[in-house]
Order: structure tokens, then sequence, then C-alpha cells
């Protein structure tokens, strides 16, 4: 009972310690930014404190809640239609041969293709409405996570399928179930991660040129009215968003590697 208390307060001070270098380094970097904005024009370079200002007064107007809203809304209903997507072709890709050399190629000249290049058809396709937006987001994430599916299970781990089956486990969908995908989880966590990333930029470029909503179009409306302190208020609840996303991918992955050890 008597050591609960210090073992908290041994933790808490190695926390702290850990967290250090990270605020040192945050706390050198608003001073030389506002060292600089101090020298150079708003225009190019706002101060932190204007910047500052500038999200206040963007959540006291309720303009950043609501389109952060429709971001995070966006963002979401993109990555689970491309997670399920990529899920499904990584697994066709990753265990059929025929599918591999087939399919490979197309999905990886998606992936080489910039989001904003794929805007004007997907325009052309589905309109400027919701469904839109959300099939950018899922252009922009859907090859990651494919290509970590696909490559994992093609790299099987031969040992524990042979145990599974000496448990009596029998049948691809068997096999595939309780062994290779949990298996390759460490490898798909880091396609979803990079997902992610992709997908924060698609949902992005989607607001920006679809033009209803959303951080993106907040951005584009301030933006084309040079109040750049503005825009980068707006800018960072996007990194954030995408810090969050990735941090929650973390906590999955480690939630199955008890499964691996």
């Amino acid at each position: 009972m008597t050591r609960t208390p210090r073992l908290t307060r041994v933790a808490n001070r190695g926390s702290l310690r850990r967290l250090a270098p990270h605020l040192g380094f945050l706390a050198t970097l608003l001073v030389a930014w506002q060292l600089a904005a101090s020298v150079l024009d708003p225009l190019v370079l706002p101060s932190v404190t204007s910047i500052v200002a500038a999200g206040f007064d963007l959540v006291a107007s309720g303009e950043l809640p609501v389109a952060l809203g429709q971001s995070v809304l966006l963002l979401v209903l993109g990555l689970l239609i491309a997670s399920a997507v990529g899920l499904g072709f990584g697994i066709l890709i990753g265990r059929s041969r025929v599918a591999h050399w087939t399919l490979s190629p197309y999905f990886s000249a998606l992936f080489v293709i910039p989001t904003v290049a794929l805007v004007p058809l997907v325009l052309i396709w589905f309109g400027f409405g919701m469904t839109g937006r959300v099939i950018v987001v899922v252009l922009a994430g859907v090859v990651p996570i494919m290509l970590s599916v696909s490559s994992s299970l093609r790299d099987e781990p031969g040992e524990l399928v042979e145990v599974a089956r000496s448990f009596g486990v029998r049948g691809e969908l068997a096999l595939l179930r309780t062994v290779r995908l949990r298996a390759a989880v460490p490898v798909i966590m880091s396609g979803l991660r990079l997902a992610v990333g992709r997908a924060v930029v698609g949902m992005a470029v989607a607001e920006t040129y679809l033009r209803l909503g959303g951080i993106g179009a907040l951005i584009r409306d301030y933006g084309s009215l040079f109040q750049t302190a503005y825009v980068f208020a707006a800018i960072l609840p996007l990194s954030l968003l995408g810090v969050g996303l990735s941090a929650l991918v973390g906590l999955v992955e480690r939630h199955f590697q008890g499964w691996r050890s």
C-alpha cells in the first residue's frame, strides 16, 4: 500500500523527463517563429500570438467547430470505406497469384497519381456532393491499406499455419481469420498509418476544390482574403487530426501485440 504512491511519483517523473525534450523544442520553435514574424511581413509569416487570436476567433464564431465536424465526418467515412475496400482487394491479391499479376499494376499506378489530379474526374462522375468528396478520400487512402495487406499475406507465417493445422484449423478462411491476418497486423497497421496521412490530404483537397465546407473550404476562403493568420489557425487542426488518428492506430496495434507475443 505504501509503495503505490511512490511508484506513481517515479512514473510521473519518468514521463516528464521523456516529455522535456519535446516541450523544449516546441518552446524554441515558437520563440523563433515569434522573432521571425516580428521582422517579416505579417502577410508572409504571421506571429504566433496573431495565429492564436485567430484560432480563438474561429472557435468563438463557430466556424472552426462546424468545419472540423464536417471534416471529421468526411474523413471517417472515407477511411472506413477505404479500409473495407483495401482489405478486400489486399486479401484477394495477397492470396491469389492471378489477382496479384492482374490488379497490382493498377493499384500501384493509382498510388503514384496525385490526389488533386483525380478531382476533375471525380467532379465529372460524382458531382459536388458528399459522394464525390468521400470518393476522393477513398482514392487517397485505399492503396496503402491494400498494399500492406497483400504484401503481408504473401509473406505468410508458415510455422504458425502448420501449428494451427495441427490443432485442427482447416480451410483457407479459417486460417486467414485465425493466423494470417493476425500475424499481418503490424504491417497492416503501418499501411493504415500511411493511409491516414494520405486521407487527410485527400480530405483537404476534396473540400478545397469541391467547395462544400470543412477545414479545406475554410483554408480556401481565408486564403483568398489573404488573412494568413486565419489560414494557419485553420491548418493546425488538420495536423492535430492526423496525429490523433495515427496515435489511435498505434493503440489498436499495441492491442494486437499481445497475440503475437
